[in-house]
């Protein structure tokens, strides 16, 4: 399977792209102990879910387990939203599906010399370009292990036949920097920071010291999560497209703590040229995304786009059953209110395929879109209600602060988000314009291929919390304390959106 150049962009919406929502959301002063900020009494709305009922939307999609596209969990969610989107009166529900491709583990395992080191698969690994399975062997790859430290090229090191053993060192983030280009920094309590802080998103030295162990002729890598918290359950994106628009990793790659990391290292000190094993399997195979779709209707044919998207490497309760929650809590909201009540009609959407290519998203936009025409004048998209986590020592530390929130915003939307953000006091926000993102590439969020292919105006919130990625991504990361904020605050947009003319909403520059 090779990437089609679309796929290729899209393919950074969760790596690169929320590498730049990290850039600019991210960074905090570290504080021991720190406490949520007290904040003053917020608009309430009657009829709107509590905190306590979004978050039990989350509860229940968690219950399934890692919703990754084609698995059983991830159709189970899909059924479970659209039976939500029935019970609150929503109209023409549809769960929409096409091909993706899968890439999924079996079997994986590390020792060398004799001492086996935990470790987990590296997605997007040992991968040729087509489906099909991939396997070191009923024995493992058996070869000598080489540690070439943080370099980015191993050019001038003799890797030919070897496993390469690497420092993966993430990048750090300069939120100073990042502030210079918001339109409206919301921080009363002065709790953002000018402090760097690591970024899990982008790539730094790696894939670059993979693609050139490639090119040395090594038969394995092993990257180590040097400067991550101490976790190797990092399910990471394909970032390949960085080094080369066509390069695949085509050997078998794993991860490993920066704990286990430095038993690894102590052992290849001690026995430079000690052999081992290295075992990878499993298969990248088409499989079917599900979109959930469900409309109210309004006194026009003119419509309010609402969305997130469902799929997750792990359990994903950020990532994105909050999003989802967010979503479901509107849809409840608005489905009990007559259709008189509003200029324009309503369309929730809960996409599919955010970790495997974004084709739900393309397909989507040719559908609906452009081909059946549904006439969208304005998107909001709602991701990851998390709390705040900062890696200190190489420990992973909560901050006792809800995670900062970008709202990445059309020019045409700014003024109204930035009021609205005031209105609602919610806090440690920021607002950025589209502008800022690079047209090839797109937004930094889950909307990204639709406002990249139509460039209909957008409300983006999201936030990037470093466990984003992680196994670590559990019920307990989510700020329940505001669930029922945001969603009150997205009505009121929504509520604003739908009273100001097409004309001036307007389309983002194409």
């Amino acid at each position: 399977m090779k990437p089609t150049t679309q796929r290729q962009a899209s393919g950074r919406f969760c790596a690169s792209l929320l590498a730049v929502t990290a850039l600019l959301i991210s960074s905090c002063s570290y504080q021991a102990g720190a406490q949520v900020e007290t904040q003053v009494a917020r608009p309430s709305l009657p009829g709107m879910p509590s905190n306590g009922e979004i978050f039990g939307f989350i509860q229940d999609i968690t219950d399934f387990g890692p919703r990754r596209t084609g698995s059983e969990a991830n159709v189970k969610t899909a059924d479970y939203i659209a039976g939500k989107f029935k019970d609150f009166g929503l109209q023409n529900i549809a769960i929409e599906k096409g091909d993706t491709y899968q890439w999924d583990a079996k079997k994986w395992g590390l020792d060398v010399d004799g001492t086996g080191i935990p470790a987990f698969y590296m997605r997007h690994s040992f991968k040729s370009g087509n489906e099909g399975a991939f396997s070191t062997g009923p024995d493992g790859r058996k070869a000598e292990f080489i540690y070439v430290g943080d370099r980015k090229d191993l050019k001038g090191l003799d890797v030919k036949g070897k496993i390469v053993v690497a420092d993966v060192e993430l990048g750090e983030i300069s939120m100073a920097k990042i502030r210079l280009g918001a339109d409206t920094v919301y921080d009363p309590a002065k709790t953002l920071g000018l402090s760097d802080r690591l970024d899990p998103f982008t790539p730094n030295n790696y894939p670059y010291n993979m693609a050139s162990a490639m090119e040395g002729g090594a038969v394995g890598f092993v990257g180590i999560l040097s400067n991550y918290f101490d976790s190797n359950r990092f399910y990471n994106e394909d970032v390949a497209y960085y080094v080369s628009k066509d390069l695949h990793l085509s050997i078998p790659g794993l991860w490993v703590s920066h704990d286990d990391g430095e038993t690894l290292k102590k052992i290849l000190e001690a026995k430079p040229n000690a052999t081992g094993r290295l075992v990878l399997e499993g298969d990248v195979k088409k499989v079917q995304y599900r979109t959930v779709v469900g409309f109210l209707p309004g006194k026009s044919a003119e419509t309010l786009m609402v969305q997130s998207h469902h799929d997750s490497g792990f359990m994903g309760a950020v990532e994105d059953a909050s999003g989802v929650s967010e979503v479901l809590a509107l849809a409840q909201y608005y489905g009990k209110k007559p259709a008189m009540s509003r200029d324009r009609s309503l369309m929730f959407v809960v996409m599919d395929s955010h970790f495997t290519g974004y084709e739900a998203h393309e397909d989507f936009v040719k559908k609906n879109i452009l081909g059946a025409g549904v006439n969208v004048v304005a998107n909001v998209t709602l991701e990851h209600i998390a709390r705040e986590m900062v890696v200190k020592d190489g420990k992973a530390v909560m901050t006792g602060q809800v995670d900062p929130r970008i709202f990445i915003t059309s020019p045409s939307l700014i003024d109204l988000t930035s009021e609205k953000v005031e209105q609602h006091d919610y806090r440690r926000s920021l607002v950025l314009s589209t502008k800022l993102f690079d047209d090839e590439e797109g937004l930094p969020t889950d909307v990204g291929p639709i406002h990249l292919r139509t460039g209909i105006p957008v409300i983006s919130l999201i936030s990037a919390p470093v466990y984003l990625y992680d196994i670590s991504d559990t019920l307990d990361k989510v700020a329940v304390e505001e669930l029922q904020p945001t969603a009150v605050l997205a009505a009121d947009l929504l509520d604003s959106l739908d009273k100001v003319p097409a004309e001036k909403l307007g389309r983002d520059k194409q």
